[in-house]
Formats: C-alpha cells, sequence, structure tokens
C-alpha cells in the first residue's frame, strides 16, 4: 500500500488536488474518484484456491506516487531572478497565453498542458494543445480546482510530446519541481519530457460546487452564461463575467467555504517553484506581472518580447503588495505544523516516536 501518500496527505486533507501521483503510479492503481477532491487506491481481489484475498497492488513498487507528491517535501522561499510588469499584445489580451504562443514559435515547447472548461456546465477540465489556435480557444484558469496533472501521461504517450509546458497554481509548479529533483528511475520519463513550468498567484482554489452551489443559485443563471471567473484579491471580490459583457461579483468571504481542504496547507502564493510565476497583485490595472525565477523562464520571457506577443512596460513592480499576500498565506505554516503534530501522534501510537518527542513538539508550536 502507498502507506506516506495514504498516512501524510490523503488520511488528513492534506492533497492539494494536483493529479501528478494518478498520472506516476507506475501499477495505474491511483485515481480520481467521479465526484471525489482526491485520490483513492483502488481495492483489486481474487481468487486464490478456496480463498479470496485482498491484492497489495503496491508490492514490489518502486514508489513513484509517494516521490512526485509535492506534500511530502518542505517547501521554503524560491529563487527570484527579476520581476516586470507586462501586458499581452495578443486579441485575448492573456500574458499566459503570449508567453506559450511565443515559446511554441521559438520551439522552446512542442506543447502545454493548460485549463479549459466544458462550455455547457463550466466544469473545469485539463488540455492537451499544440497549436496557437489551441491555446486561443481554450478558457483558461477559472480558479477551479481539477487534476490537470492527469493529463500528462495523454500529453506524453498519447500526442508523444518531447518538450511540455505545464501551466498551474503553486501545487502545480510544486509536483512538477518535485519530479524534476527526483531521481527514482520511474520518473525519468516526466524529467525528460517537462520543459517549462507557468506558475499563478494563487490564494486558493475553488471546488466546482462554487459553479453550481453559489453562482448559479445566487443569480439565478444557467452555467453556460459564464464567460470567465476571476479573483480580485485587491477588493476581496469574486467577478463573474458573462457572455453579454456583464458582471457580476460576490464578496470573497461568501466564497471561501468552497476553497479546497488542501489548500489550507499550502503556503505558497507567487508560484516560487515554476520557471516564470504570473499574476495581477504588484501591477497597475490592466497589467500583469511576471517573476522569472529560472534560466528557462528567462527565455520564455524573451522569446515572448522578441515575438511582440508581449510588452514590458515601464511601471514598477509593486513588491511591497505581493509580500503582504505572500506574508497572508505565509500564515498557513500554523496548519502545517498542527498536522506535523498530528503525523507525530500517530507515530507515538505505532511506536515510531517517543511520547518525549511528542511534548518536546508541543512545547515548539506553543512558543511560537
Amino acid at each position: 500500500m502507498v502507506t506516506a501518500l495514504k498516512k501524510k496527505v490523503w488520511d488528513v486533507n492534506r492533497c492539494s488536488g494536483c493529479g501528478m501521483c494518478v498520472s506516476t503510479c507506475a501499477k495505474n492503481v491511483i485515481r480520481f474518484p467521479e465526484d471525489g477532491d482526491q485520490p483513492i487506491l483502488e481495492v483489486r481481489e481474487k481468487n486464490v484456491g478456496l480463498s479470496h484475498v485482498v491484492v497489495d497492488t503496491c508490492f514490489f513498487c518502486e514508489r513513484p506516487c509517494e516521490d512526485s507528491c509535492p506534500r511530502l517535501k518542505e517547501w521554503k522561499s524560491g529563487p527570484v531572478i527579476r520581476m516586470v510588469s507586462a501586458v499581452s499584445k495578443l486579441p485575448d489580451g492573456d500574458v499566459i497565453d503570449a508567453l506559450l504562443i511565443s515559446a511554441l514559435r521559438r520551439e522552446l515547447i512542442d506543447g502545454a498542458i493548460i485549463w479549459d472548461v466544458e462550455r455547457d456546465s463550466f466544469k473545469p477540465l485539463p488540455k492537451v494543445v499544440t497549436s496557437e489556435d489551441e491555446i486561443l480557444k481554450s478558457a483558461g484558469y477559472q480558479h477551479l480546482w481539477c487534476p490537470i496533472l492527469k493529463a500528462l501521461n495523454d500529453a506524453i504517450y498519447g500526442r508523444g510530446l518531447k518538450k511540455i509546458a505545464v501551466v498551474g497554481p503553486p501545487c502545480v509548479a510544486q509536483a512538477v519541481k518535485t519530479v524534476l529533483s527526483s531521481t527514482n528511475e520511474k520518473l525519468k520519463m516526466y524529467r525528460e519530457r517537462i520543459r517549462l513550468t507557468i506558475g499563478l498567484f494563487c490564494d486558493g482554489i475553488y471546488s466546482y460546487q462554487l459553479v453550481t452551489n453559489e453562482i448559479v443559485s445566487r443569480f439565478n443563471i444557467k452555467p453556460y452564461d459564464i464567460n470567465a471567473i476571476r479573483v480580485d484579491l485587491r477588493n476581496a471580490l469574486l467577478r463573474i463575467i458573462m457572455h453579454d459583457g456583464s458582471e457580476k461579483t460576490i464578496p470573497l468571504p461568501d466564497v471561501r467555504k468552497y476553497v479546497r481542504n488542501g489548500c489550507a496547507r499550502c503556503t505558497d502564493f507567487a508560484s516560487e517553484w515554476a520557471d516564470i510565476s504570473v499574476g495581477d497583485v504588484g501591477s497597475e490595472n490592466g497589467k500583469t506581472t511576471v517573476i522569472v525565477r529560472t534560466p528557462i523562464g528567462e527565455k520564455c520571457l524573451d522569446y515572448a518580447v522578441r515575438e511582440r506577443t508581449l510588452e514590458i512596460v515601464e511601471s514598477l513592480v509593486n513588491v511591497e503588495e505581493i509580500q503582504r499576500f505572500v506574508s497572508s498565506k505565509e500564515r498557513r505554516k500554523r496548519a502545517q505544523e498542527i498536522d506535523s503534530l498530528l503525523l507525530s501522534m500517530l507515530d507515538a501510537l505505532s511506536g515510531v516516536k517517543s511520547k518525549e518527542e511528542i511534548e518536546e513538539m508541543l512545547k515548539s508550536i506553543g512558543r511560537r
């Protein structure tokens, strides 16, 4: 059994929902249930003579699922090469699209895993794209959760892509970084094929129930009436843009109940382990903050400027504003400490840790 995932992630609601473990499972026995928000391990049974036994599907497995889970690592602050304020020169005005399209043109990537929605239901789904037209026709990130990295195997084995970009919030960037830094031989294919990660500023991602239980009922509309959902952190508003151009708003405190449980354990606001991070905070209205974090991220931004899909503007990035949101999210470290204490108590019950070690942890948390 995948002991670490079950005990330290799934059973204590720490799962980010990124979907990486589903893709990397060597036995193909981890999956997301239709209406679940975290993976489950399939139970397989067989008859041996007159006996009916439950098969240990993880027996003799190198457990790449555990080596690819971002919640089984501790994360500190990531690197920063430079910050700029930018505007997209594409018709849709989307900076992420501008970065991806220029990367495609310059053959930095040959495809990407991005976000889209089912038009009738506005339900989020992962999409593998290999052309500019596919990128422009996708709805993009709508702050609604889906296990986007489930699409990795389709991109690699189905489409045969060799230079993949991945777009997603901090947990997705951390999952990719976890794989890229792993030495597990079963993850070699993923290490070789993922070329670029574009991270999003994120204060929490919402379950699809936000649409069905809140937006639709509050405004008496249909899901297919929605064109886009945007989180306005500055004004603490959820903005719902309709296809007819009108806009509806909901105070963010009213929809916090739809934020995934795993988000309470995330302390990364600005996708610090992506190659390049993108968000509205820190720039003037109508402009986007772009944070370059790695040499490949620098190359991606440079290509976008050269291809004229993106323009860097003169206005300075408001670093203090970004830091306020970074610091606010970092306060969630308290939840991580409680998680650690809970896991240690479970270890104590199984004899792994002593009573004295648990008492010392309690004292440490109390001092903070």
